[in-house]
């Protein structure tokens, strides 16, 4: 048995659903809730233990406990793997014996040990007095100091240093944990944090990685903020402080609020505003717009609006309009304070009102455009036009670029013209979503109306496959009693289970028919495809059919199947006449012929 078959044997499906949905019971062995990946009033996403899977009937997505734990962590398929697997106590022995994972590895068990060591630090140490009445100003609750493991770092020389090395731990790694630095004179290491409250970062997955340390005295000639440095466990543009605890809010409210410092989310936990995490004040990378794209595509900015935090907002927003983010700009009321943490500590409604008001970047860039200058000089006028207009030049939708044009043109009182004659010239500088030249804007392919005879068709056909699943035989010879003589289904991925079912049941029934309350169970032969097409149909049946008598479900299907039939036909007479019609206007006599022949028979 491999790693993933013994993983699925030792984990139900239900079990690890239930670790992040409330499910309901919804017959023998089968579960619902609302689906986590859209939002929904009504349940549409159930779970089924009899075939370990699950599947949303909202947005057509399924799978197994592997699927559900990538789509809710954002992991990969390994992650994923190396997760469950240690829920199931299984061991991956081609993951241990790469050296490069067992280094990692290494890294991400000495920074817990140094999380343990100054969370322990603050909460008993009596030097940490200092600290500790940091946090209580702050407002900071015993709870969510927990829940972020604030720490401590004695103002000493080796304090962890020493303490770590009681554990087996030697001079090396931890220099390269980035907790240590070697000593210029004679041997040995000391601590790189000292005297600090401790932040520790968490990779999304949930290891910790590094740390952020703040000064908690006046001092002038050390910084405010000391990071652990790059190592093969941390990487400063590749980590969003908080997404860990957040990431679920995030895929909840379809969106991440991104602020500037640590205390910024801290605080924003402690009040329930749970979908915030911290790019620690410097540019959005591509590296963490990647990490949120798992989990939503809207993001909403909380920057400072000083020059500085301007810069910062307008120099993240390129990297993420090319990668199609929808971006908004919270700005906080002046009655707020001057960061979040303060605002949601003031009163947690000014936060949440401020991120449910946050305006589209282009407002915000109109707003601060004539902010920066005034529209009643000429010379005020050329400082809007300079903030503004690059951003208008960099939207890549024309119709939107142009209702900035004109809104600018009308607010500024000058030609549209003499602002398209700016624009040209910016446009020389290859910039993301730079307009085209008119000629060279590629047309829109024309969109083809959906077919409503196949929609039906498709639909009707999935049905009865589903109620044919009810019976656990060959569907072919089902089929065939309700008077379907030759059954050929027009969507693909249908046909092929069709067929395959066929392969894999015997022509007789050898066993009771499956019953709705114990599960519909995919035969054991069908290929991976085969076994998803069958996994919707069977949660399709379970939904619809549950508790049906057999008599009853077979005199349904048989309806169903006749009324197929008989759509069918009409679709195929209707074809024929378009080209028996065709035949007769270019006087092709033999065509004409074969086509009025199997008219007559469909007739």
């Amino acid at each position: 048995m491999d790693a993933v078959q013994e993983i699925k044997s030792r984990l139900d499906v239900a079990d690890i659903v239930g670790e992040y949905l409330p499910l309901k019971p919804s017959g023998t062995g089968t579960f619902k809730a609302n689906c986590p990946f859209h939002n929904e009033r009504t349940p549409s996403f159930f779970v089924s233990r009899p075939r370990q899977s699950w599947h949303c009937f909202g947005c057509d997505e399924g799978g197994d406990i592997f699927s559900f734990v990538q789509r809710m962590e954002g992991f990969g398929f390994r992650e994923a793997l190396q997760h469950l697997a240690g829920k199931a106590g299984v061991t991956l022995p081609e993951f241990e014996h790469k050296p490069e994972y067992n280094s990692k590895q290494r890294l991400f068990e000495i920074n817990d040990l140094a999380r343990r060591f100054y969370r322990s630090t603050l909460e008993t140490a009596q030097d940490a007095e200092i600290a500790r009445a940091y946090v209580a100003k702050r407002g900071v609750d015993t709870l969510t100091a927990d829940l972020f493991s604030l720490g401590y770092s004695p103002d000493e020389w080796s304090a962890f240093a020493d303490y770590a090395k009681t554990k087996g731990i030697t001079d090396t790694e931890l220099i390269q944990a980035g907790l240590a630095n070697k000593r210029e004179k004679g041997s040995g290491v000391y601590d790189r944090f000292r005297g600090r409250l401790m932040f520790p970062i968490w990779d999304v997955q949930g290891h910790v990685i590094g740390f952020t340390a703040r000064i908690l005295t006046d001092a002038k000639d050390q910084p405010k903020y000391v990071n652990t440095p790059e190592t093969p466990a941390y990487k400063k543009s590749a980590v969003l402080y908080g997404l860990d605890k957040a990431k679920g809010a995030i895929r909840q409210d379809d969106m991440a609020v991104i602020v500037e410092g640590n205390m910024d989310v801290v605080g924003s936990h402690q009040f329930n505003v749970q979908n915030v995490v911290a790019s620690s004040g410097t540019a959005l990378t591509g590296e963490q717009l990647f990490l949120i794209k798992r989990f939503t595509t809207n993001i909403a900015i909380a920057f400072d609006q000083d020059s500085a935090g301007v810069a910062a907002t307008l120099r993240g927003l390129d990297l993420a309009r090319s990668q199609d983010f929808s971006i908004r700009v919270i700005t906080l009321p002046p009655e707020a304070g001057k960061d979040p943490d303060e605002a949601v500590r003031k009163d947690p409604q000014l936060w949440r009102d401020a991120i449910k008001n946050a305006i589209p970047i282009m407002e915000w860039v109109y707003r601060m455009g004539f902010k920066a200058g005034s529209p009643s000089t000429p010379e005020g006028k050329k400082e809007i036009v300079k903030m503004i207009l690059p951003e208008i030049g960099r939207i890549a939708d024309a119709v939107e670029r142009d209702h900035w044009m004109r809104r600018l043109a009308k607010d500024l009182d000058t030609s549209l013209g003499a602002l398209e004659e700016v624009l040209q010239k910016l446009g020389k500088a290859k910039t993301y979503g730079t307009p085209l030249p008119r000629e060279e804007v590629p047309a829109e392919a024309p969109i083809e109306a959906a077919d409503p005879d196949r929609m039906w068709n498709e639909a009707q056909e999935e049905r009865i496959l589903a109620m044919c699943l009810y019976f656990k035989e060959d569907p072919k010879n089902i089929l065939q009693e309700c008077g379907w003589a030759e059954p050929v289904f027009g969507r693909p991925d249908l046909e092929k289970l069709y067929m395959a079912l066929g392969t894999a049941y015997t022509q007789t029934r050898q066993e009771t028919p499956s019953n709705i309350a114990t599960g519909i169970r995919p035969p054991a032969s069908l290929a991976s495809d085969e076994a998803t097409t069958f996994d919707a149909l069977a949660f399709f049946a379970e939904r619809e059919f549950q508790g049906q008598p057999l008599e009853q479900l077979k005199r349904e299907l048989q309806r169903d199947a006749a009324a197929l039939q008989d759509r069918l036909k009409k679709i195929k007479r209707r074809h024929l006449e378009q080209q028996m019609r065709e035949a007769e206007r270019l006087n092709d006599q033999e065509r004409m012929t074969a086509l009025l022949e199997q008219f007559q028979k469909l007739t």
